[in-house]
């Protein structure tokens, strides 16, 4: 860009963050200096200072800079010493406001990563409002909460290597079964446990948990539990069901139908996720199976609803106040229950599909089913048209999607309240019975 463009966008760069500041009222107009002309100033002052280090003369950079952080700090001591405030979020949106100026001349960034920086801040400084709801009433309690799962997302989780234990790899069980004229075979190879593997679902059911607890501070619970349990959907349905099985153990009972309305959404969303998986492998097949699919959606998408939007029981007084003294955000033991029971499930299918092989393709499938579905769509979508028929490849989806369904109400049994557990195994019959009527229709 040439030197007087680079000088208009600064400006107006700046001038958009005054305009912010301006808007939010964070002072009162006896004290408040800062705003659009403020700032505007400051970003044509700095990309000034950028002119001054391209070209070599650092003494007038560091004059102004200098001059500028001055008057910033100065700004800062007489308006607290007005307002009796300790923040400093203007202060700093003021310095972020020169550098801006700087990097547009200096062009250290591109301009796609400046716009995106602004944008950022911006809605980092609009939020002041919801973000005051948010911290409103947080406890002690809750504050663990969130240090916990930091501990358990940021600190332990990088940490745990990353390779999976096998059967020969504990010491002396090859030796000591060779002993017994006992050889493992392929058994030998077969993962164990990957430890971040499985602390990877202990971090997502609990990170579900706090991120749908924040959601329910700014938008209520019922959004948040949908929006949150939607998007945990694409990445693990099953543990994104569990994690609102849990929490039916430790909320009122006027919250099962939301939380069930919830766990649909979220296995609403692993069926979207099927047209991302096939679309890349076999269109072909993709055609054949979007009937199903279809009819699947539409099915969850009304069963959601009607959860969603069904009258909610009154709360006892009692479920009230366990619900007002109820502050733990997340069950770490309930998460670390479901990852190892989970593990162990997909343990069994390792060694079920050793033990079938490909000549048992239908078993080893629905077995496997009960660890995941995302596998066994791209098996599916590799070997329909090829070595099994395309019909046989729909089929086979319908099962394993019924049966995999059908876990998830096995595991909502284990992990969560009675009620909940009921009334999602026959939300998911509505959705499975709807695929078996599809398929008989169709094919």
């Amino acid at each position: 860009m040439s030197l007087p463009l680079k000088l208009f966008l600064a400006t107006l760069l700046g001038a958009l963050l005054g305009l912010e500041r301006e808007s939010s009222g964070g002072r009162s107009s006896s004290t408040a200096v800062s705003g659009i002309r403020t700032y505007a100033l400051i970003s044509l002052m700095g990309a000034l200072a950028g002119v001054f280090f391209n070209s070599q003369a650092r003494n007038l950079f560091l004059v102004t800079a200098i001059t500028v952080c001055g008057l910033i700090v100065a700004y800062y001591v007489v308006g607290s010493l007005i307002t009796k405030r300790s923040g400093i979020t203007t202060e700093i949106s003021l310095v972020f406001t020169f550098l801006l100026g700087v990097i547009v001349m200096t062009e250290v960034l591109s301009i796609q990563i400046i716009l995106a920086l602004l944008v950022v801040v911006l809605l980092i400084l609009s939020m002041k409002a919801r973000t005051k709801r948010l911290m409103l009433g947080i406890t002690p309690q809750e504050t663990e909460s969130f240090i916990s799962y930091a501990i358990i997302a940021l600190v332990i989780l990088p940490f745990l290597p990353n390779r999976g234990f096998h059967l020969q790899d504990i010491p002396t069980l090859v030796t000591i079964l060779d002993g017994y004229n006992i050889h493992l075979g392929a058994l030998a190879t077969i993962e164990i446990v990957n430890p971040r593997k499985l602390w990877f679902i202990v971090a997502l059911v609990t990170g579900i948990d706090v991120f749908g607890y924040i959601l329910g501070r700014i938008l209520g619970n019922k959004k948040s539990f949908t929006m949150a349990s939607f998007v945990g959907g694409f990445i693990s349905s099953t543990s994104t069901t569990q994690s609102l099985a849990q929490q039916s153990k430790r909320s009122p009972v006027a919250l099962v139908h939301t939380l069930l309305g919830a766990a649909v959404a979220a296995n609403l969303a692993s069926f979207f996720q099927v047209f991302l998986l096939v679309a890349p492998l076999n269109p072909q097949w993709l055609v054949r199976l979007t009937p199903i699919l279809l009819i699947i959606i539409v099915a969850a998408v009304v069963v959601s609803i009607f959860f969603l939007t069904k009258k909610q029981p009154e709360a006892t007084n009692g479920e009230a106040e366990k619900a007002g003294e109820q502050k733990r955000i997340f069950s770490l033991v309930s998460a670390l229950k479901f990852a190892l029971l989970l593990t162990s499930v997909k343990l069994a299918t390792k060694v079920c599909l050793a033990i079938f092989g490909q000549s048992g393709f239908l078993i080893s499938s629905i077995i496997a089913s009960f660890a995941g579905l995302d596998a066994i769509i791209i098996n599916l979508a590799e070997l329909a048209g090829k070595l099994i028929t395309f019909k046989t490849a729909v089929l086979t989806f319908v099962l394993v999607n019924a049966t995999n369904l059908l876990s998830k109400t096995v595991y909502s049994f284990i992990q969560g309240n009675r009620k909940f557990a009921v009334k999602f195994g026959a939300a998911m019959a509505v959705i499975i019975g709807s695929s078996l009527v599809g398929y008989v229709i169709l094919f």
